[in-house]
């Protein structure tokens, strides 16, 4: 192996150790208390042979809030609850990705095959789910979880949603073994939730709301540096101030997620440089190396940082909701 190789080697390997740790939010923290909560219920009336409907979650938060990666960090970190797995008869938590295009009977058969019963033969969408519940039963699942799930919203019509709606509800209310239903997705599975009343009642909901530099300044100063420290590189003074602080959740677009993929992405611009402190100077190429954009449209560089739409890739000036701030040479001529 040669040198370069090693250091590239060595590189992959800080990187993914960064990857593993896990942030927690007090986001986290309210899921964990209401799964908890949740589980405890469900335990104690499965011993006294209850079986009363189960409420369920709903977890709603932007693209790169990091709502997906929290989920299977609980689920997978949870001391009580275990994942289902191909080497266990049975299961605490059954989680799958919600396929796209989503169709009631697409959802099904894919449960179906996640459950290790995969569909022999064509059946309808009400018999596929009267299997999946029988599944969830014989492998004593008390957690179904179903992730990117504003998908089962769709171009489907009003009838469609509410075979949905009223599915959902049959899994939660089933007389031999209710289930309780996680949903982690996007903001538009709250108009799903509140289709029906009966249905939104019986789910807790839990927020990944944005990043606000007031409130979680000092927190995301706290986690540059820890993970600096983490891999024994120095940060500069520069990324302590709030000035740069408000620019790196701006260049985040106040998602979590986002945010943390920045500090690693220029945690690893400044390891591949083999410089020893992580400065702003790294960040300005880590949003470049993300978006394709100019100076003039970097957060961390142009004064009127607010004005920059952190989401588009390759921007150009006209991008910008506020030409007052772009240079005069810049500008489209009135």
């Amino acid at each position: 192996m040669t040198n370069s190789n090693r250091l590239s080697h060595e590189i992959h390997m800080e990187l993914a150790r960064l990857r593993s740790r896990f942030m927690p939010r007090q986001c986290f923290n309210d899921l964990s208390d209401a799964l908890c909560n949740l589980e405890d219920h469900r335990r104690a009336e499965i011993a006294q042979g209850l079986h009363p409907e189960a409420r369920g979650i709903a977890v709603i938060g932007n693209s790169g809030s990091g709502k997906s990666t929290t989920v299977e960090h609980l689920f997978r970190k949870h001391p009580s609850l275990s994942l289902l797995a191909d080497d266990e008869e049975t299961a605490d938590i059954a989680s799958f990705l919600v396929p796209s295009p989503a169709t009631l009977k697409g959802v099904g058969i894919s449960c179906l095959s996640g459950l290790g019963y995969p569909l022999m033969r064509d059946r309808t969408a009400g018999i596929i789910w009267e299997l999946v519940q029988s599944h969830l039963r014989e492998l004593q699942v008390m957690f179904l979880h179903l992730d990117e799930a504003q998908d089962l919203m769709g171009s489907q019509s009003e009838r469609e949603m509410l075979a949905v709606v009223n599915t959902l509800k049959s899994v939660m209310q089933n007389k031999h073994w209710p289930v309780s239903i996680v949903l982690s997705g996007l903001p538009d599975l709250l108009a799903l939730l509140n289709l029906d009343p009966q249905l939104g009642r019986r789910f807790i909901p839990i927020s990944f709301g944005q990043l606000d530099e007031i409130d979680d300044g000092r927190n995301v100063r706290s986690l540059v540096q820890q993970y600096c420290s983490a891999i024994s590189i120095d940060a500069d003074p520069e990324l302590t101030s709030d000035d740069f602080t408000a620019r790196l959740i701006h260049a985040a677009a106040n998602e979590f997620g986002i945010l943390i993929e920045i500090v690693i992405g220029a945690i690893e611009i400044c390891l591949r440089r083999q410089e020893a402190t992580l400065g702003k100077q790294h960040f300005i190429a880590e949003f470049l190396r993300r978006t394709g954009c100019t100076n003039d449209l970097n957060p961390f560089v142009r004064k009127n940082y607010s004005a920059i739409n952190p989401r588009r890739l390759l921007p150009s000036i006209k991008d910008s909701s506020d030409e007052t701030d772009i240079p005069a040479k810049m500008r489209r001529k009135k």
